[in-house]
């Protein structure tokens, strides 16, 4: 189940590290969008802004030289006029009336039949205004959209008249068409008090904007500015403003630049990725979710083979505690019989051996290697305690493995040699020490000794016909060993040993 877990937060962090690392870069490609469309705007309203300032020199240009060409007593020479605006652009218009309103001369026909006394940009300057920029108007003459610039005309003094510059709204969609911006794009001239002045596309009415946060928030906190604007007072769309104030005049020069197109290419590159990324993604899921699957299979597995081993320790435990039982039975009767003290003697140690090995295997749960620095003292303990004989013991024990098919005779092998010391080394009553050394050679060898202090027996001959040499003889021959015995203060029992099937080496 930990390995599950680790599965999981792996998943968990492969998803998340891609969720984060497509949100960056869905976020660096809104930046990047945000960032072009505003300098396109930008470049669009100085576009704008520059030839608006171009439009307002051309009138103002045009009122100083008409009003100069009107001389001291407002001529109404066509002639004299008429030069003083040659040379005008065809959508420009020239008008001039008197005081009382009546036409003097106009670059229109007919505009002497029209009244214009009600017109604003005629009271402002009958009111005081030295000059006037208007909204969008609606010609009374062509009823087309038109801006104008008028200049008051004073002559001694006093109000004599006005002189008026008309543009045709239309003169925008040249501008429009010069910078080649998105469908649904507009440029606009707008008043610094929030008028339409003319726009392209063109609109067919006045539009008051004075109420708009262009003129309530932006334009009092910077002359040039662009912001994102979700609805269009005028249509409705969305779009990216930038304006620009006009230096000189009352304009505002605006370019916006309709979003909608540029989102939508956005979202469509966006759901290429994702549907791109979607199979990767799906299958690094379902990868991990076989993974887990597998995961969960094999701790299942686990559980079920650690279930198995754990009942197969029980029985192998269970089986070696019935053997050491049935040992101890065999003990209880071997003390009942009538036999020789000696043999019985022998019988036991030899028994006891066997059932301090088998205890020691299952309650250290040690069923393929035992180590031989344990079972060794457990063993020549147990057949010391069996004969009852006071000696010492001194061990010098490697840590040496003993597979199961070398502990018993391992264990028979200690009990002879010990059960011969006990028997015959301390006879004469002398403190006996017995010393017991295990030193390990590798590959599954190691080199046994046990000695005592007693006498010595001298090395037995190979013809031996005692049990106890037979049984040392048939134990080292069954181990891949070799033995000898040599006396030299007290008897020195010396083997080279296999303790373990590598050992042997017609096995190697």
């Amino acid at each position: 189940m930990r390995a599950a877990t680790v599965a999981v937060a792996i998943l968990s962090i492969c998803v998340a590290a891609f969720a984060c690392v497509f949100a960056y870069f869905v976020f660096q490609a809104i930046g990047q969008t945000r960032t072009r469309l505003e300098e396109r705007s930008q470049a669009a309203a100085q576009v704008v802004a520059t030839n608006a300032g171009w439009v307002a020199q051309v009138a103002n240009q045009t009122l100083r030289r008409v009003d100069a060409a009107l001389g001291p007593t407002l001529s109404n020479d066509s002639e004299v006029l008429q030069a003083a605006v040659e040379g005008l652009p065809g959508n420009i218009d020239v008008y001039i009336i008197d005081a009382d309103a009546h036409t003097l001369f106009s670059t229109v026909p007919g505009s002497a039949a029209v009244n214009v006394a009600d017109r604003e940009y005629f009271t402002a300057l009958r009111d005081g205004a030295s000059s006037y920029t208007s909204g969008l108007l609606v010609s009374r003459l062509t009823s087309e959209p038109i801006f104008v610039f008028s200049r008051r005309v004073n002559r001694q003094g006093d109000f004599a008249g006005a002189i008026m510059v008309s543009f045709s709204a239309s003169l925008l969609q040249s501008f429009l068409s010069s910078l080649d911006l998105e469908d649904g794009s507009t440029v606009s001239l707008v008043r610094r008090d929030g008028a339409l002045m003319a726009r392209a596309p063109a609109v067919g009415e006045p539009v008051d904007l004075s109420q708009h946060p262009l003129i309530t928030q932006h334009l009092p906190a910077a002359e040039a500015g662009t912001y994102f604007s979700d609805v269009s007072p005028v249509d409705g769309i969305s779009r990216v403003v930038s304006y620009r104030a006009v230096p000189g005049t009352e304009i505002l020069a605006l370019a916006s630049i309709a979003t909608n197109e540029t989102w939508n290419s956005l979202r469509a590159a966006i759901i290429s990725v994702l549907i791109i990324a979607a199979p990767i993604l799906l299958g690094l899921v379902g990868g991990c979710i076989w993974i887990l699957r597998l995961l969960r299979r094999d701790a299942r597995r686990r559980a079920e083979l650690e279930a198995a081993n754990e009942t197969n320790v029980l029985l192998f435990r269970e089986i070696h505690h019935r053997v050491k039982n049935n040992l101890q039975s065999v003990q209880s009767l071997v003390r009942m019989q009538d036999i020789p003290a000696g043999a019985k003697a022998d019988l036991q140690s030899r028994l006891s051996a066997m059932a301090a090995m088998h205890q020691h295997i299952y309650q250290h749960d040690r069923y393929e290697d035992i180590d031989a620095h344990d079972l060794v003292q457990v063993v020549v303990d147990e057949v010391i305690h069996a004969y009852g004989v006071d000696v010492r013991v001194v061990y010098d024990l490697d840590h040496v493995p003993v597979d199961r098919d070398h502990a018993t005779p391992l264990s028979l092998l200690l009990s002879e040699l010990v059960t011969n010391a006990l028997k015959y080394a301390f006879n004469d009553g002398r403190r006996g020490i017995i010393t017991v050394t295990l030193r390990d050679k590798g590959g599954g060898r190691a080199q046994l000794t046990v000695s005592d202090n007693g006498p010595g027996m001298g090395e037995p001959a190979d013809t031996s016909a005692s049990m106890g040499l037979r049984l040392v003889r048939g134990v080292v021959s069954q181990m891949g060993g070799t033995y000898r015995f040599r006396s030299e203060e007290g008897t020195h029992f010396e083997a080279d040993l296999a303790l373990a099937v590598a050992g042997h080496p017609t096995r190697q």
